[in-house]
């Protein structure tokens, strides 16, 4: 859905991954072809789950990805991208490659069932020496641009790519992407307006149970967005989008379970989803303002003749955020805020619908400007939601951040989190985000708002032209409100999590 349109885009700001300093490598005529590629090698340490018991084990593992890109420029109107990754599904995204290969039937993991990959190690020593990860296709578009239809400059954009909206509190599937198309105008230079379609998910995948065998339900997940940017200089932009989000047969996944109820053919309720965002920035003498507000409603409407009631969608989120530069220091701070649910009302979903990434946190989802969400809340552990990977949901944080260049290849970032949670978790929405029953009515539970506080570090090091290395970290003192965690046995205080990982890229 959705170009990526950050504070301050255009339709094609997606563009951005693929490195400015390339060159063309081969050139044919009017023909370009740019050749772009990634290695990134990272070694991770964890420890997280909030488990009350001290022996809970701390992970580590190495990880390995490639990306290659291939920018085909065909004219000055027309280009074409295709990009590989190594990362084929969300289980190698994260933990990363931790599974190579594919089709084996040697053994599955705990987690997510997904199959180890065939080893060709042999001897007494039967693991290892295998190939590295599958390669998946990660862009695939064709971009058209002129003046001719119009008389303005105008075009489209139709393939798989990265999309996203805005800071992406709402929707953010740029690690993977998502088909679409994008159609776009410039009725003036300072002004764009484009109409977007995104097919999040189209085809028969999920499974219903009739009264007498199951069958299969189409799971299309459809996106419409009308979209708006204003950018009277280059230090201002405002932007606006209405987007309409429509997912059949969505399952009891995303609202209050016990208002769902599937008919006798086994068809699950549909979700039809409209999501208003207003957002707007500028700087001006070293300093920075941004805003981001999001507003939800419309309707899961419930399968006909389940005598069930329709769930209404009211969520909202917004974030606002000042900044002050003074070479070689920035400091900001920023104030976000996502809804939560009660859950006392069945007819009402008010936690903040988002549809993200498996690296998805707060603002920059690759982290490649630094911190910018928390790195252990909701992108090491679940959040208030109790959703991995969920975002801005059932919480409110302040951040507090710092960066300084120390030399002109060292860079260290530094910032703290105070988090909370708009809805602490009791008796009536445990069951809705699927917390311990057990641990909130234990003798002596408290319904607790205090998520923790955390503080993130990042130092990153410019070894050569187009390499770089890093070591990065963060540690959450956890508070109160996980001890409705199923993790945590009832009556126990929970453990902080923390996590550190160093890195080596190369991007060529």
């Amino acid at each position: 859905m959705l170009c990526v349109f950050g504070f301050a885009a255009s339709a094609f700001a997606m563009h951005a991954d693929i490195p400015s300093e390339t060159t063309a490598a081969i050139a044919q005529g009017d023909t370009q072809i740019t050749l772009s590629g990634e290695i990134r090698v990272r070694y991770d340490w964890r420890h997280v789950g909030f488990y009350s018991s001290a022996s809970q084990p701390e992970q580590d593992f190495m990880n390995e990805r490639i990306r290659l890109g291939l920018l085909a420029k065909m004219s000055p109107n027309t280009t074409g991208f295709i990009e590989l990754t190594s990362e084929t599904d969300t289980a190698q995204a994260d933990p990363d490659n931790l599974v190579a290969g594919g089709g084996s039937t040697t053994g599955t993991l705990a987690a997510g069932g997904v199959g180890y990959s065939y080893s060709k190690s042999t001897g007494s020593g039967t693991v290892g020496n295998e190939l590295k990860g599958d390669v998946s296709i990660r862009n695939m578009w064709i971009l058209y641009k002129g003046t001719g239809l119009l008389g303005v400059e105008s075009g489209l954009k139709i393939g798989h790519m990265p999309m996203s909206l805005g800071s992406g509190l709402f929707f953010d599937h740029t690690y993977f992407g998502d088909d679409g198309l994008i159609v776009y105008v410039f009725p003036v230079k300072e002004l764009e307006i484009a109409g977007v379609i995104n097919r999040a998910t189209d085809g028969n995948l999920v499974t219903g149970k009739s009264a007498t065998s199951y069958v299969a339900l189409s799971d299309k997940a459809t996106g419409y967005v009308l979209l708006a940017n204003y950018k009277p200089n280059k230090d201002t932009s405002v932007s606006a989008d209405i987007t309409y989000f429509d997912v059949q047969n969505i399952g009891d996944a995303l609202v209050p379970s016990a208002t769902f109820a599937t008919t006798a053919s086994g068809h699950f309720p549909s979700l039809h989803l409209w999501n208003f965002a207003l957002r707007g920035n500028t700087s001006f003498a070293g300093f920075s303002i941004k805003g981001d507000g999001e507003l939800q409603g419309g309707k899961v409407a419930q399968s006909a003749g389940t005598g069930a009631a329709d769930v209404d969608e009211e969520g909202f989120a917004f974030q606002l955020g000042v900044g002050y530069k003074l070479d070689p220091v920035k400091l900001d701070l920023e104030f976000g805020y996502g809804s939560g649910d009660d859950g006392k009302s069945a007819t009402k979903a008010k936690t903040f619908f988002t549809a993200q990434g498996p690296e998805s946190t707060f603002g920059d989802p690759y982290r490649s400007k630094g911190v910018q969400g928390p790195y252990v809340y909701n992108y090491r552990t679940v959040n208030a939601a109790n959703t991995t990977f969920g975002g801005l949901q059932n919480t409110e944080y302040v951040r507090l951040g710092g960066n300084i260049d120390l030399t002109k290849d060292l860079n260290f970032d530094l910032a703290a989190f105070y988090l909370l949670a708009p809805e602490a978790i009791t008796a009536y929405n445990a069951p809705i985000y699927g917390f311990s029953t057990a641990n909130v009515t234990a003798p002596g539970y408290k319904a607790s708002h205090d998520i923790g506080f955390e503080v993130d570090s990042r130092l990153t090091y410019k070894l050569d032209k187009g390499l770089q290395t890093w070591v990065e970290g963060g540690y959450l003192w956890a508070g109160d409100f996980w001890k409705a965690l199923g993790t945590v046995k009832p009556g126990s205080n929970p453990s902080d999590c923390y996590t550190a990982r160093v890195g080596m890229q190369l991007n060529f």
